[in-house]
């Protein structure tokens, strides 16, 4: 008797285990950006540049001095709704008000972390110049 319910009672705390394991998403490129933006909302620029690459870091607290909280909660609030995943990058989609927000992450040193830095270089390509009139 005394066996079975230490059986039972390691069944139960095993199974526990197993679930809260299953749920936990903190290591996962949505887990990732969900935490980033809840920082970002709270105004913990230094715990956001924990969960970015070291170029986006550099460039976390411009963004929190220019940018209002508002758009991070807006975000955070929103919710994860579809990520797509490679090998080493990883993009995720929030909805934002009426539309979507696409953060994209890679993983540096097996850890996905948001790659803000290599987003905004692809906006900041510049244009060739036509020089003939």
């Amino acid at each position: 008797m005394i066996g079975s319910r230490n059986t039972c009672a390691f069944m139960v705390l095993a199974s526990a285990l197993l679930a809260s394991c299953g749920s936990d998403n903190s290591g996962t490129p949505t887990g990732v950006a969900e935490a980033f933006y809840e920082e970002m909302a709270a105004g913990n620029v230094e715990a956001a540049k924990s969960l970015s690459t070291p170029e986006t870091a550099e460039m976390l607290d411009y963004i929190a001095a220019t940018h209002c909280t508002e758009m991070f909660h807006m975000i955070a609030e929103g919710g994860a709704s579809d990520a797509r995943v490679d090998e080493d990058s990883a993009s995720v989609r929030f909805v934002e008000g009426g539309g979507f927000a696409t953060v994209p992450l890679v993983k540096v040193d097996g850890e996905w972390r948001v790659d803000f830095a290599t987003m905004m270089k692809g906006y900041m390509k510049p244009e060739p110049v036509n020089t003939s009139l």
